[in-house]
């Protein structure tokens, strides 16, 4: 079975000039952790993601792998909000992701998108594969959503 069958339904895809604060505004109208970022011809450039902007929020010592060890706790918490408000008007474009993006053909078999999400992640994006045009994305839910109607087509 292709992958394309377990695409979620109505995707949220974003402009790469939308400001932050505008994209995290669609997220939560959507109840939504990412979307495609897609050009003016619908073609995929980028995932934005919740992920992707806590990631950007983190001080850099923090985020480095295991980070700083230390004894005594900080209160980042405020530091956080505030490094929040200085992105909202920045563009959906400087935050996302343009290289790390998890994507598939409409044809790929639902196994391969499936090992896809458990060595990559979610979400898998499904691209055409002449044009890199953004079709859908696949998540873990959809994927099982997807298996499971499988399952009850067979009874």
């Amino acid at each position: 079975m292709p992958c394309h069958a377990a695409m979620m339904d109505k995707p949220l895809t974003l402009s790469p000039d939308t400001e932050i604060e505008k994209a995290l505004a669609e997220l939560k109208k959507k109840k939504r952790d990412f979307a495609a970022v897609v050009d003016e011809d619908g073609v995929l450039i980028g995932l934005f993601s919740l992920y992707i902007l806590m990631k950007n929020l983190l001080p850099v010592s923090v985020a480095v792998t295991g980070g700083i060890p230390l004894d005594i706790p900080i209160k980042a918490a405020p530091g956080i909000a505030k490094r929040l408000r200085k992105v909202y008007p920045l563009k959906v474009q400087e935050l996302m992701e343009r290289k790390k993006i998890n994507t598939v053909y409409p044809q790929t078999p639902i196994w391969e998108c499936i090992n896809s999400i458990l060595t990559h992640g979610a979400p898998v994006m499904v691209i055409e594969d002449d044009q890199g045009k953004f079709l859908g994305a696949i998540t873990e839910r959809s994927a099982f959503e997807e298996l499971q109607r499988l399952q009850e087509s067979d009874k």
